[in-house]
Formats: structure tokens, sequence, C-alpha cells
């Protein structure tokens, strides 16, 4: 074995050590003192989870020599968690452009133009989502005076009831998230766009794939995401875009002559 090996797998062996330190402390730390009742029914307040312990709590729990890796071991969890959540945005994204490439160019179009066009964009979807949330709000309280009303009479009428209820609500719901992918991916490949045509980048517009471009746009928009003080009115404002345009698009296409 060389020495080129030998520092390769004393290296290797380290970062194995070190990992494994890193895992034991979140494990140590976050193992419950004493073991909860199991609850009788799902929305018993015995069986919600305990509130997050702080730094100090979590060092008196572990042994002393690994208790200074529980900061770390903090901080590799929170960067571990934004990863992750910007992983599934690249990969949701890619898949849309992928999967759904004829929809994700109908609700680009839709957004090219002056600031009228993204401001009827920008109504559509608010006006839609203004809809929406009212069709919720209506549909679920007729629904829960239809259970409480007629469905005691018959055995297990109550359970089967608010599982339909779930179930339907679960399917337009992951219905709402289709649409609402189709419209971030044509965002963030407009954004990309407009980012590409500034002075500095715009010799290499024609030189990067649209895929890439629109993977550009979605960083940016995760990234104005995790703004602290605007981020729910910047979710607000992605999510009512990124659906005015596929409903734009959508009656863009009913309305076109065949």
């Amino acid at each position: 074995m060389t020495q080129r090996d030998t520092v390769l797998v004393l290296g290797t062996l380290v970062v194995a050590i070190g990992l494994s330190a890193i895992l034991f402390v979140g494990a140590v730390a976050s193992a419950p003192a004493e073991s909860a009742s199991r609850p009788r029914v799902f929305f018993d307040p015995r069986g919600s989870l305990p509130p997050a312990r702080t730094i100090s709590e979590a060092q008196s729990r572990v042994p002393q020599p690994f208790s200074i890796i529980v900061p770390l071991q903090r901080g590799v969890s929170d960067s571990a968690r934004d990863a992750a959540g910007f992983l599934l945005v690249l990969l949701i994204t890619a898949s849309t452009l992928v999967l759904a490439q004829g929809q994700v160019v109908a609700a680009y179009r839709t957004m090219l133009g002056g600031w009228r066009a993204q401001a009827r964009v920008l109504g559509t979807g608010l006006a839609v989502i203004g809809l929406a949330v009212s069709a919720v709000v209506l549909s679920s309280v007729v629904f829960l005076g239809f259970v409480a009303g007629t469905m005691p009479r018959f055995a297990f009428g109550i359970p089967v009831a608010l599982q339909v209820g779930m179930t339907a609500f679960a399917v337009l719901a992951v219905f709402a998230l289709l649409v609402g992918a189709v419209g971030f991916a044509a965002a963030s490949w407009r954004l990309g766009d407009v980012i590409f045509r500034a002075r500095w980048l715009s010799r290499y517009a024609t030189q990067v794939p649209a895929p890439l471009v629109a993977l550009v746009g979605a960083t940016l928009l995760y990234l104005a995401l995790q703004i602290p003080a605007i981020d729910v009115v910047i979710l607000v404002a992605i999510a009512a875009y990124a659906i005015g345009a596929v409903v734009t698009a959508r009656l863009a296409n009913e309305g076109s002559p065949a």
C-alpha cells in the first residue's frame, strides 16, 4: 500500500468516525426521556411531539466528550433539511419539464409580454385561489353538516363519511399540486430567461439549454422563499402567478379555433 493509499484510507476513516459521532449525538439528543403512552385517537394531545430541546439541554443528555458536537449536529441537520428541500424543488421542476413539456410551454407563452400581461396572469391566479378557498370552506361546512346530521343514524357512518371526504380532498389537493408544478416550472423558465437576457449574460443565452435556464430560475425562487419577513407573501405571489399562467393558457387553448 502506497503512502497515498494510506492517507486516503485514514481520511475516509476520519470522515466515517465524524459522521458516526454526529449521528450518535443526534440520536441521543432527540431520544425521548420516557416512553409515551399510546394515544387512543390520532388527535389525542398526549400523542403530540414534545418541543425541541435547546442546545444546552441536548448537551446534558449526551456523554461529555460528545457534548461539543451538539451545535455542529444541529447545524448539519438544518443544512441537510434545507438541501433536501432545494433538491426536491429541482427534481419537481426538472420532472415537470420532461413529463409535461407541452403544458409548460403553453403556460410559458402566456407569461410573455409587458406588465399588463404579467398583471393579467397574476390577477387570474389570485381570483382562482380565492374561488378555490371559498369553495373548499363552503363544501367543508356543507359536508360536516351532512355528516353530523345524517351519518349518526348508520353504524360506522361518521368514520366512513370522514374517510371518503378526506380521500376526495386528497385527490383535489394532488390535482392542485400538479397544476402548481406546471405553473412553477413555467415561471422558473420565464425568470431564468429574463436573467439570461441581461447585458453581461446575453451572449450565453443561446448556449444554455432551456432546462438549465429553468433550474436557475427555480433556484432563485427557492432562495426568495427563504426571506423570513416576506416569505408568505412571496409564496402566495408565486402560487398565484403559476396557477394563473396555467389557467390562462387553458382558456386560450379552448378559445382558439380548431
